[in-house]
């Protein structure tokens, strides 16, 4: 390492926490595609967090090649794997943002700080925190004025294909082509590209040139694409080499002007200053870099939406696809120590998962046998290819191109990379399949039965297949029609894996995406319940509360299941690995599954077949959660206000729906309607402003009965505020109201019992459990059904009970009655002490216990906002409003509390002071048992200020490379969220500096660990004294 990176790293404080090969710290944890993309941009030191290579740091003091730098700018853009880079040339560090290049100043987009900034933003515990990383995000990564246009490598590279096939299909041109020919087009000329910037050997008839001279080789193929009959005939070649993939079609015939246009395109990568197409990026784009699997977003740029949505093809990320391949081939291979494991992939598409797994299975052969010759290694991988990758899909053109990934993932580990001494396997319609999933007539079900795969793999399409005759016919064949809801494809696909199980010795694991919709849903009853007790499924991930950040052309939820046939075994006893995952930077922005140590729990399978709501519960909540919903159900008999109306005839419903009209319903002319916009908070007032309805009106698809608009009545929107808070009113006037909410509505008979309710609404327990339990709010659409708010649990009150929620009620309401009457201006004064009242009371008529509370309030004030992505101040922030629920030193008061409280309970001839350490990025509380009673039971230590310091008085043996692994993840802090420690005469606890951490509930599940862990070392003591 060079004094002057030496020097730099030493001022952020992160020189032991880099790695640099020349120093002999070198890391080898990536995965074989970014470890070799490494190898060629040849950073000089490299930042690692949860496996990935944030920072990069190039040291061009004594660089003598002049266009090393330039190279660099390109390369690392190319890499869209590493967010920041620096550049040191002596004195001169510059800070570049990574994921964005500038074509006219030909560099990456600098970022401009003072030696200070720079120094404070990058230093180790700004990164370690996340802090760098969130000012990233905001200043360069996510901010964008009127003239800046950032685009990351994929979305630039995407944009530029589409643009040339509006160009190749413009129908008011001349020769305009159609769409297939276009397509095909462009994948020819991008694929052909890519073998020029991987070094791949082509005839020297159409490409001369040194293969390893990129540049020259790329001026050559523009000047072939100038000529249109040449080009065809190097198509013609590429044809017969690559076994009919891509190439097939010989007349693709192209006007003079069309090719020198296309030309013009690619020759944008020469920077020429009379290029008129000038906002295309060819020349910056390296596909030696670029990772192979954009094949899979250059497949779906070219599918045009129509077609995208009638095939519901969704582009799986190649993060995703690496999480699945971890659990599956990769575990696997390691275990069996070999190179082959047979995957069969449903849905192709791209072929992401064949051509990832090849790769891994490449580096294990080339792990085990790196002695092979040239020659050995060639013919095997080869084999490796055939002997186990297949798959099916519906559309030819996705086989073509994932057998065309396949080759180049093959002529990646060939050396020289020159397709004429090389024999490609063939694997159309041998190994790859044009076919319907749910054929079970054609010939690749034999195949496949016979291969026995290790592993079913895939995305397959997440929509409604029911104009598919062949999945009709499958569903109808095998007694699923009444199992598999509103034909959705998704859950018949997972269905239709057990065809390829044979038996308890023959069972291929299944790993599959899926909309998570498919185990929420309250209409997959049948579905949940087949799946769950003819499968075992071994892991379960979530990504529900991240569905925007996912997908990027769609925000429908998703899961990824691990499962496998149980054949016929009983599955009750199965343990689930349960993972969930909120909203977080690295995901949006890195691409990083981070897991904190609350998201990840073991589940017995049978508790998902027995309890609707535990998905949901195991997604936000946890073992305590779990328990508290279970007793609120228990003591109530499982009777609910669902119960309660049927037994007291309180009308309910949908309201009334224009749509087509079909009937006359005469009892609406002259009544009020009032709107969903009009109706306030808590309380809507008359109006002699709201619609009435004419005889003209009354004409409706759905108009209810009459009933429902008669009479005082609770309306609930069906949608949450903001995604946050359940909205209702009371209405006291025969008001009717659409179909965008529901209506409770109350007569003679049953009016008592309206403020009972009211209040059970206005409680933080109700909002609590429709959180917890419902299947779309926090998961899909923000919005409760009616059936979930009648399932809440309903306990009579005694008549003490009542009174008090009665008046509390009329003094809530007419606080509110008060200010429309007396047309008050500004916002409303909510009553708060008649709330807190109705609270309590209702707190006590369901024994909600003090943890209990806490989980409410957790579950208000950290759950319901982890999916938002403009809330997530209130998941991490602390306020330094001194009257606030997050004030620092009131949220760790709090959480204290909680162990002194339950330690004292335990310890009753000792006591414990909690020393607080509040530092910059990270909080730690120490807890000190002592004989004598203190002055104060919780204190703010003033003599420990330093990082080191603290962690010195917490224990002696520990460090800050203890805290922040960066490179596993279950010991670093700021993924995990807490680092727990005992001393002689103490124990610590250390987390970030966020409020979700160290709200009072958490404590509660922080303590039960400790006193699990003490009980547990006192057992041992004991048995070691016997």
């Amino acid at each position: 390492m060079n004094k002057p990176l030496k020097s730099f790293l030493k001022q952020l404080n992160i020189l032991d926490a880099v790695f640099c090969k020349d120093n002999g710290k070198e890391y080898y944890g990536f995965i074989s595609e970014v470890q070799k993309k490494i190898e060629i941009i040849k950073p000089d030191a490299y930042y690692v967090f949860n496996n990935k290579p944030l920072i990069l740091f190039f040291d061009l003091t004594y660089e003598t090649d002049n266009n090393r730098e330039a190279e660099i700018h390109k390369k690392v853009w190319s890499f869209d794997n590493s967010p920041v880079i620096f550049v040191i040339k002596g004195e001169e560090i510059k800070v570049y943002n990574a994921l964005n290049y500038s074509k006219k100043d030909e560099h990456l987009e600098e970022i401009k700080l003072s030696e200070n900034e720079r120094n404070s933003k990058f230093s180790f515990w700004e990164l370690q925190s996340g802090h760098t990383w969130q000012w990233l995000q905001m200043e360069y990564f996510e901010k964008r004025s009127k003239n800046q246009k950032r685009k990351r490598v994929n979305e630039q590279l995407f944009q530029n294909i589409k643009q040339v096939r509006q160009y190749l299909t413009n129908k008011h041109s001349e020769n305009s082509l159609n769409e297939e020919d276009a397509n095909s087009l462009i994948l020819r000329l991008i694929f052909i590209r890519y073998l020029i910037d991987r070094k791949v050997k082509i005839d020297n008839t159409y490409l001369p040139g040194n293969s390893n001279d990129v540049n020259e080789r790329r001026k050559n193929f523009i000047e072939l694409i100038k000529k249109p009959l040449k080009l065809n005939l190097l198509f013609k070649k590429l044809n017969t080499k690559f076994n009919g993939v891509l190439f097939k079609k010989q007349n693709l015939v192209l006007t003079q002007k069309q090719s020198n246009d296309l030309a013009d395109i690619f020759k944008g990568e020469l920077q020429d200053e009379n290029n008129l197409f000038n906002g295309f990026f060819f020349e910056i784009f390296d596909f030696s870099i670029i990772p192979v699997e954009v094949i899979s977003g250059i497949y779906e740029s070219l599918i045009d939406e129509k077609t995208r949505k009638l095939d519901s093809a969704v582009y799986t990320p190649p993060f995703l696809v690496e999480y699945i391949l971890n659990d599956t081939v990769d575990k696997y291979l390691e275990e069996k120590n070999i190179s082959e494991c047979k995957i069969f992939e449903v849905a192709v598409g791209s072929g992401i998962f064949l051509v990832q797994s090849l790769r891994k299975m490449i580096d294990k052969e080339l792990e085990l046998n790196p002695s092979q010759s040239h020659k050995e290694f060639s013919k095997r991988i080869r084999q490796i290819a055939t002997r186990n990758l297949f798959g099916v899909d519906i559309n030819e053109e996705a086989l073509k191109v994932t057998c065309f990934s396949i080759y180049i993932a093959l002529l990646d580990y060939q050396d020289p990379k020159d397709i004429d001494s090389y024999e490609f396997p063939d694997l159309l319609d041998k190994n790859l399949f044009k076919a319907n999933f749910f054929d079970t007539n054609h010939r690749f079900n034999k195949i496949i039965k016979t291969e026995i795969p290790k592993f079913i793999l895939g995305n397959p399409p997440w929509k409604n297949g029911s104009k598919d005759k062949i999945h009709v016919d499958y569903l109808k064949s095998n007694k699923l029609s009444g199992v598999v809801s509103d034909y959705q494809l998704a859950q018949s696909f997972i269905l239709r894996t057990k065809d390829f199980s044979q038996n308890n010795l023959n069972t291929p694991i299944c790993s599959l995406v899926v909309t998570s919709k498919v185990f929420y849903n309250n209409k997959a009853i049948n579905f949940k319940k087949r799946f769950l007790s003819k499968f075992n499924l071994t892991k379960y991930l979530d990504l529900s509360p991240v569905r925007r950040d996912i997908f990027k052309n769609a925000i429908n939820p998703s899961a990824i299941i691990l499962f496998n046939y149980a054949n016929d075994e009983i599955t009750n006893k199965n343990q689930v690995k349960f993972y969930s995952i909120k909203k977080n930077l690295f995901l949006k922005k890195f691409n990083m599954l981070i897991f904190e140590k609350q998201d990840i729990k073991n589940i017995p399978q049978e508790y998902f077949m027995r309890y609707s709501y535990m998905f949901k519960v195991a997604t936000y909540g946890n073992t305590l959660d779990f328990n508290f919903i279970k007793r609120i159900l228990e003591n109530s008999n499982n009777y609910s206000l669902n119960s309660l109306f049927n037994d007291n005839s309180i009308i309910s419903g949908k309201g009334l729906f224009r749509g087509t009209p079909k009937k006359h319903y005469p009892y609406l002319e002259g009544k009020s309607l009032v709107k969903r916009k009009e109706l306030k908070e808590y309380y809507t007032p008359f109006n002699d402003k709201y619609f009435v309805f004419k005889k003209e009106d009354t004409y409706l698809e759905a108009g209810r009965t009459e009933a429902l608009f008669n009479g005082k009545k609770i309306i609930i929107q069906k949608s949450t505020d903001k995604e946050t808070n359940i909205k209702f009113t009371l209405l006291e006037n025969g008001y009717a109201f659409d179909s965008t909410v529901y209506g409770i509505t109350f007569d003679d008979s049953n009016k008592h019992l309206l403020k009972i309710i009211f209040s059970i609404f206005l409680s933080k327990i109700y909002t609590y459990y429709q959180f917890m339990t419902s299947s779309s709010w926090g998961i899909y659409r923000p919005e409760l059904l009616k059936t979930e708010h009648l399932s809440f649990p309903f306990i009579a009150p005694n008549n003490e009970e009542e009174k008090v929620l009665n008046s509390s009620v009329d003094l809530f309401l007419n606080n509110l009655k008060n200010h429309y009457e007396n047309f008050s201006l500004g916002n409303i004064e909510i009553d708060k002490n008649s709330l807190l009242k109705i609270d309590s009371t209702i707190n006590e008529l369901y024994k909600v216990n003090a943890y209990e509370n806490d989980l409410i309030d957790y579950t208000l004030n950290v759950s319901r906002y982890q999916f938002q992505e403009n809330k997530q101040y209130l998941v991490s922030n602390f306020s330094d409003d001194k009257t606030s629920y997050r004030y620092k030193d009131f949220v760790l008061k709090e959480y204290a509390s909680v162990y002194l409280k339950e330690f004292k309970e335990i310890y009753l001839d000792e006591y414990i002071q909690v020393e607080v350490y509040p530092l910059a990025h990270f909080i730690a509380l120490n807890f000190v048992f002592t004989l004598k009673k203190p002055k104060n039971s919780i204190i703010y230590p003033k003599n420990k200020n330093s990082e080191k310091e603290v962690l010195k008085r917490l224990a002696h043996n520990l460090s800050i490379s203890q805290l922040t692994d960066t490179t596993d993840a279950t010991k670093n802090l700021f993924i995990q969220k807490d680092i727990k420690g005992f001393e002689d005469n103490s124990f610590y606890i250390i987390k970030p500096n966020e409020y979700k951490c160290w709200h009072k509930a958490i404590a509660w599940y922080d303590v039960a660990e400790f006193k699990e862990a003490i009980q547990e070392a006192e057992i041992n003591q004991l048995n070691q004294d016997i």
